[in-house]
Parts: C-alpha cells; structure tokens; sequence
C-alpha cells in the first residue's frame, strides 16, 4: 500500500463524500480511504435514512439544503439510486415552551430557505392519519424532506469513488495519526504497524474519532451513544405513506415504510459507550409513550430490530476542519445523529477546507477549534474538559 496525496481515515459516507470531492478537486489523483472493516460497515449502515432541513442553526440548515439537493439529483452527480422519496418530515408537539420554540424556529428556518408550515392539531390529524392529536398544540412540516436508502447510497458512493481514481482499502485499521515536529500531519499507522505517509489526513471515522486523536493528545467531546431502530411487520390499518414524525416531547418517531412500520427514539440519553448490539427487549421501555401518540402500532409484530451507535458532541453539532496547531490534520465527525443527511454538503466543505477552494457553506461555526479555547478566548491545544 504505497502513500497518498490525501489520507481519509474512515469509509462511512461522511469519509466516502469528502474523498469523491477531493478526487474532484485534485485531477483524480493521490487520494486513499482506510476502512477498519468494509466500506459503509459502520454508522452508516445503521442510520435510518432521514433527510431534514429543519434545524435550529444556520449553518445546519444550510448544509441540509445543499445535502438535499444533491439526494434529489444523485444519479446525475454520483450515479446509482439512494432511493430518496419526499415523504415530508414533521416535528409535533403539546408543551408550551416547545411550541414556542418551533414557531421562532420556523420563522428562522424560513429566512435560511426552509419551506416550513404550521400545522394545528387539525392539519396534523389529516396529515398523519391514526395520530393521537387532541393533546398537541403544534407541528412545523416540510415537504420536500423525507427519507433515503443509507445501503445504496453508501454503494453508489464507494463506485463513483472508484471510478474516480480514489484508492479504498478496506481492514486497515488506523492505530495513530503521524505528526512530525512541528505538529503537522504526516500520514497515519496502521494497526499492524504499517506506515503511511501523506501530506494532508481527514480523520472521518465517526465514535472511532476521539479515540483515534487521543493518540495525539487531542480530546474532543465526540461520544457513542446506543441507537436502536424497530421494524413492525404489516400492518393494514396504517397509512401507507406518512411522514417521518418526530414527537418532541418524548423523542420518539415513526414513518410509513411499505405496509410497514419503523420507528425508534427515546435514546438520547443513553451512557457513553461502543456497545452496538440490538437489545430487543428495549422496546417496552417506548411502552405508553408510544402507545400514547400511535395507538395502531400495538396491533404491529415487531420482524426486525437492529442497533447501531449515535456520536454526540455537547451541543448537537459536527466537528469539522483543520485541528489547531496540527496543519494538515482534518476532522469530519460528531454529527450527532445528522451524519447521513449532511454528507453530501460536508463531503464538498471537507474537499473545499483541504484544498484550500472556495466553500458551499460556511462551516466555520463547526470549527473544533470552539472545544479547546483558552480562558481569554484564544484557540490552544489544551484538552476539552467538560
């Protein structure tokens, strides 16, 4: 495996975006992923596949609606089908405050470019059908988001990566970050003592993040935290298409998926760790809540459970750009649970950051240069403690 122009440590679709635009960018030329087990194994793989632009931040708003726009034409720029359906995404909920906080929401999203509408609880009940609406006070819908296939995406990636002459090598687990004396990144060591050498390093590998720069002395608040997503087997009384909805107070949402059923949530909470089994019996912790907003979903089997890990940052935002002091070393991670939906934009500002091109969106705020800062405001390289 010889050394590379552009080391991208991490073959998710956050790692698999950025390399297709580099190649882009360079002339096809000197870019190589590592992948610790097979590309689009990891978070990817286990994301349930939202696209949403509603969001309480400029710069999250603005890298969904360019992330949308690329799903909605995706054969044309990568090719392949990520099978992105417009089936809307709607926020609801019954707490003052949290009405509140939707209505300047949307009011903002709608100066960023979301097209966002009020709903009442009587739009609400005739948009999602078998809803308990009585109690809600408010829902914000748009209808142009909706939902995306994680696997083709991911697939399609990976070939529009090969195409372009990005090199993907898979189980090749990154052990260290190479730096030399002046603290500029230099390659990376693998796992079985292999060295390679680059002039530039994007560390894209979601909760394998922190981790992997500790090696460095680095600590940045990215954490795992268990996700676990349920499938229900048919059922006919439910509405064949709804959006994806996301009750607020609770946490928990659902969508239509065939004559099924997905849903999940409720987990936000859940301690720091790496385990990503499917606890099955987790589901009746959901119990009345669930129960409560979607009474059909107890006449549904639940066929299929699966779990994965969702990295969290402190406040719900990504970690991307060059790590201060450490010229040529990157960071594309901690999208807290938004990975999939923005890879397409963040894929495009990671290429644009480390080419020094000019970028779609202005990531700045994103910058993990705001968990390290001195008392006076100035970045330094002294751990983040929290």
């Amino acid at each position: 495996m010889a050394g590379a122009s552009v080391i991208i440590v991490g073959g998710g679709i956050i790692g698999l975006s950025t390399a297709f635009e580099m190649a882009q960018l360079e002339n096809h030329a000197g870019i190589t992923v590592l992948e610790r087990h097979r590309v689009g194994s990891g978070t990817t793989s286990k994301a349930t596949g939202g696209i949403r632009t509603q969001f309480s931040s400029e710069t999250n708003v603005r890298l969904a609606l360019l992330s949308r726009e690329r799903f909605a034409h995706w054969q044309g720029i990568y090719g392949g089908n990520p099978r992105f359906v417009r089936i809307g995404y709607l926020f609801v909920t019954a707490r003052e405050r949290q009405a509140a906080l939707l209505r300047t929401g949307a009011w903002e999203q709608q100066r960023w470019g979301v097209e966002v509408s009020l709903l009442t609880p009587p739009e609400l009940a005739r948009t999602v059908p078998g809803m308990t609406t009585e109690d809600l006070l408010l829902g914000t819908f748009t209808e142009s988001d909706g939902i995306a296939d994680p696997g083709a995406a991911t697939s399609a990636l990976e070939s529009a990566c090969r195409s372009a002459g990005v090199a993907l090598h898979e189980d090749a687990e990154v052990q260290s970050v190479r730096l030399d004396t002046d603290g500029a990144a230099t390659g990376v060591t693998l796992k079985d003592g292999t060295t390679l050498s680059a002039d530039r390093v994007v560390v894209a590998c979601g909760p394998w993040t922190a981790p992997l720069l500790a090696t460095i002395g680095w600590s940045v608040p990215i954490h795992p935290h268990h996700r676990q997503v349920y499938r229900t087997g048919p059922l006919p009384t439910w509405p064949p298409t709804i959006p994806l909805t996301v009750d607020l107070d609770t946490g928990l949402y659902c969508h239509s998926d065939g004559g099924a059923v997905v849903f999940g949530g409720g987990d936000r909470d859940t301690s720091p760790s790496f385990d990503d089994r499917a606890r099955p019996s987790d589901v009746a912790h959901l119990g009345d809540a669930l129960m409560r907003r979607w009474p059909l979903l107890g006449e549904a089997p639940i066929t299929h459970t699966w779990a994965g890990l969702r990295e969290m940052t402190p406040d719900d935002h990504g970690v991307v750009g060059e790590l201060p002091d450490h010229p040529g070393l990157f960071v594309a991670a901690g999208f807290s649970g938004h990975g999939f939906m923005q890879a397409p934009a963040v894929g495009l500002v990671m290429a644009a950051l480390a080419t020094g091109s000019p970028s779609p969106v202005d990531a700045s705020a994103l910058h993990p240069g705001r968990f390290c800062r001195s008392e006076d405001g100035r970045e330094t390289a002294e751990q983040y403690v929290f």
